[in-house]
């Protein structure tokens, strides 16, 4: 992957996640009702630089582009769209924001629908969204892949497809079936690397591969120096992105992850310390089914 690519993917993608991710104890409430047809609802999914791409109706009108985020914790709209829509700020206080971020402002969607799906009553946080992006069409929503507790998120990379289901996914085996808990904010799954185990969020808003915290610089084994490839600047300062090819195998449960580099960020859009990230250039070859209520997330090729 071109270094610039990695950089200002990863960038736009903490960006994305820094004004959703919540603490755990301080999350959106969930939509007011859920309604999903007997047999489910798929949808084509979309691509806009590696991150699932959705076509959801606010309010009756639409459809809009909304990126499809297992690393949001909130749905968020564009600022121009919620100006559009004339949405007024909901009463009460704002969310909260990690890393010494501005308090997040939100407003209530009355209905939200995502091909036969829809949600009601749905609290999102306004955000500058289309500045982000450098097109003519950029998106206008991030779409919590949490949205749909009690229903099974499937998003199919190979077959470029989304599912909305009713169901469960089985108890957690380690192998294809994870679970996190609510301390993780985000869902995670261990990621061995070379022999070490570390936590990785899932986040499909990330166009990159495996990032991990700088820590491990000193932690595991390469076959070359690692590189200092570019700086990544956010609310919370700057900090350099690196790349190094490890000396080792590379492994998510029962599948052998063949990748030639790996990155090493300390970007960290959620309280506490680093954790790693797996974006799209490896989730690509998996199908993904998300269980936001009973926080399992599962993989299979």
């Amino acid at each position: 992957m071109n270094p610039t690519y990695i950089r200002a993917g990863i960038a736009l993608s903490v960006l994305l996640i820094s004004l959703v991710a919540q603490d755990s104890l301080d999350h959106p409430p969930p939509a007011d009702k859920i309604e999903v047809p007997q047999k489910g609802t798929t949808l084509p999914m979309g691509d806009i630089g590696g991150r699932p791409l959705v076509q959801v109706s606010v309010n009756g009108k639409g459809p809009y582009p909304f990126i499809l985020d297992t690393g949001a914790s909130v749905t968020v709209i564009d600022q121009g769209l919620k100006n559009e829509l004339a949405l007024h700020d909901r009463s009460g206080p704002p969310l909260l924001e990690p890393a010494g971020g501005p308090m997040a402002r939100t407003v209530r969607i009355e209905e939200l629908r995502v091909g036969d799906a829809v949600l009601k009553g749905v609290t999102a946080s306004p955000s500058p969204l289309s500045s982000m992006f450098g097109m003519s069409d950029p998106p206008r929503g991030v779409l919590s892949a949490a949205s749909f507790p009690g229903y099974l998120l499937i998003l199919d990379y190979p077959s470029k497809k989304i599912s909305i289901r009713a169901g469960q996914l089985s108890t957690p085996d380690s192998r294809r079936v994870f679970g996190y808990t609510s301390e993780h904010v985000l869902p995670n799954v261990p990621v061995t690397v070379a022999g070490t185990v570390i936590r990785a969020h899932v986040d499909s808003g990330s166009p990159a591969s495996l990032t991990l915290p700088t820590k491990y610089l000193k932690e595991l084994k390469f076959k070359s120096e690692p590189v200092e490839t570019g700086k990544m600047r956010t609310h919370a300062g700057t900090f350099p992105l690196w790349t190094a090819k490890i000396d080792g195998g590379i492994e998510l449960g029962e599948y052998q992850l063949d990748l030639a580099n790996v990155n090493f960020s300390d970007v960290n859009p959620i309280p506490g310390e680093p954790t790693g990230n797996i974006g799209y250039q490896l989730l690509r070859s998996f199908v993904i089914t998300m269980d936001a209520k009973n926080r399992r997330i599962s993989f299979e090729k």
